[in-house]
């Protein structure tokens, strides 16, 4: 692509994110107690409607728990097997929109 565009790679993202708009994501990994991770895991089973008053408009469950919401940011919740750890993905629009929903995922991960 590099070759017959007569773009570096760096020049085609640029184009390709003025295009479609950029998404920042975050990845943080929550340590959990015992008693927050039996919480953390029965509160999996249900499909939550809002994250820190934000309308969840999808819910998927193919790798975890994935909130999706109109803006097209989501956040992924993601239990570990083998440590006491949830992994949180984030990705919105904005930078400060990702740790945002970062934040809000830990704190209903430890409500």
């Amino acid at each position: 692509m590099v070759a017959k565009r007569g773009y570096s790679l760096k020049q085609q993202l640029k184009r390709l994110f003025n295009q479609v708009g950029s998404f920042y994501p975050v990845r943080e990994n929550f340590h959990l107690t015992p008693e927050v991770k039996e919480k953390f895991t029965a509160k999996l089973a249900a499909d939550p409607h809002e994250l820190d008053g934000r309308a969840v408009t999808e819910v998927v469950r193919k790798d975890g728990l994935k909130l999706l919401f109109k803006d097209g940011a989501w956040v992924c919740f993601r239990l570990s097997g083998t440590e006491p750890v949830v992994r949180v993905y984030s990705e919105a629009r904005s930078e400060a929109d990702s740790l945002k929903l970062s934040g809000a995922a830990k704190k209903w991960i430890e409500s």
